[in-house]
């Protein structure tokens, strides 16, 4: 006779994996029925850190290709819009958030781009405090999963705090330049929610947020096994980016080419003035 005191087995889930595509995208490989805040476990299949690198040479680098940055077009255009669309009195920020920035430690091909994206953030940030419409510390941080020790070494050389997910996510707000350059949109949606009252937020694309979000939303529907937490994901998603448009106006960077073969193209979504339509 079977013990009548038995539980039934839960339902097993798989985690999410964040693995990183060759074209450096943050993508999550498996999901869970999720909630906004759950931690994402890394792919283990990591290549090992650059042994021939170290904290200083990675701010050596980070400083050679600045000089690339600031010389390029695309540096020329982003202070211009900056300018366009500060408000009166300053910036209204307090703290910078980079995520999902990927390793400039790791030996591999994507490196590169994390050095750069990095060079990005850091030349924002620069552009930005002289016209803060405060006086106050403006504090700088960045969460990635696979930062190692020592990019995490090199991050404090420059004055960013390495969070450990999910801090970035509780730390967000109004005043916070949020700065998303490569990451599934699964996983930047606790950041949109906040971003429609960012003054700015650099991301990829809403559009392709909502784009991806509705075709995912369709497979679940067709899907008699969905989850209703997942679809709820996506109609938050798909909320979300779509209020980001309204919210802000949006400028697509031009595309910069360096030296080694890398570029930058991101937009950079620039919280409308209260005298815009």
């Amino acid at each position: 006779m079977p013990h009548s005191s038995r539980r039934p087995r839960k339902p097993y889930h798989p985690k999410r994996i964040i693995s990183e595509s060759e074209d450096g995208w943050s993508r999550v490989e498996h999901t869970a029925p999720p909630r906004y805040g759950r931690t994402a476990a890394v792919d283990s299949s990591l290549p090992p850190v650059d042994r021939s690198l170290t904290a200083q040479k990675l701010l050596d680098e980070h400083n050679r290709c600045k000089q690339q940055w600031v010389e390029s077009d695309a540096r020329r255009w982003l202070q211009q819009l900056l300018a366009r669309q500060m408000t009166e009195g300053g910036w209204s920020l307090n703290k910078a958030i980079c995520v999902a920035l990927g390793s400039p430690s790791l030996s591999w091909a994507n490196r590169h781009r994390s050095v750069w994206q990095l060079v990005m953030f850091m030349d924002l940030v620069d552009l930005v405090r002289p016209k803060l419409n405060h006086a106050n510390e403006f504090k700088l941080y960045a969460q990635e999963p696979r930062f190692t020790s020592l990019d995490r070494e090199f991050l404090q050389s420059l004055d960013i705090a390495v969070l450990d997910p999910p801090q970035a996510e509780e730390l967000v707000d109004q005043s916070t330049l949020i700065f998303i350059p490569c990451i599934e949109w699964l996983l930047e949606l606790p950041f949109m929610l906040v971003a429609k009252t960012s003054p700015l937020y650099v991301s990829s694309s809403m559009h392709w947020i909502i784009d991806e979000a509705e075709r995912s939303r369709n497979r679940l529907v067709a899907d008699v096994n969905n989850k209703p937490p997942v679809l709820k994901e996506c109609d938050d998603a798909i909320a979300a980016a779509k209020a980001v448009l309204d919210t802000h106006d949006e400028n697509k960077m031009p595309e910069a080419d360096f030296a080694d073969g890398h570029s930058l193209a991101l937009t950079i979504y620039t919280l409308k003035h209260q005298d815009e339509d």
